[in-house]
């Protein structure tokens, strides 16, 4: 029997959710691995787990080659996003969001949200990342340039 007293722990939760999910992943420890696709996209997340907080990182697989422009193209991307944000890590662009579980009743909806918002900035974003990364195309600084926050 589950004590709803006790404290989430996160990599207990994201296993559960992700088994029921039937999502194949690898997990290290508290930190899991798996692809995730949306709308044609196919990339790998990575989420890593401290007790009561769960950090999901979205890799785009685009490889950058231009670091300004690619960072230029996060900044002006984290102006539009709510939740989370994007930045270069080992030379690729990565979005990365959150969960923190309060209570157990609603931990695996909590993480599940923070994966869906993730998997949908990257999605939505996707054609404009694979440029930014490899210094082509074109954004603007303004947020009213055809594209709503996500």
């Amino acid at each position: 029997m589950e004590r709803f007293d006790l404290p989430p722990q996160g990599a207990e939760e994201l296993r559960a959710l992700l088994e029921y999910s039937g999502v194949d992943f690898r997990r290290e420890g508290d930190r899991f691995r798996f692809f995730f696709a949306s709308r044609g996209c196919r990339w790998q997340t990575v989420c890593q787990c401290r007790d009561d907080l769960v950090l999901v990182y979205g890799v785009h697989p685009a490889r950058v080659t231009c670091p300004e422009r690619a960072l230029a193209l996060c900044s002006e991307l984290n102006g539009r996003v709510i939740r989370g944000s994007f930045f270069l890590q080992e030379e690729r662009i990565v979005f990365r969001t959150s969960a923190r579980l309060t209570e157990r009743f609603d931990a695996r909806e909590r993480i599940a949200s923070a994966l869906e918002y993730n998997a949908a900035a990257l999605s939505s974003h996707w054609e404009q990342l694979a440029a930014g990364a490899q210094g082509a195309g074109q954004f603007s600084l303004n947020p009213s340039a055809g594209q709503r926050p996500v």
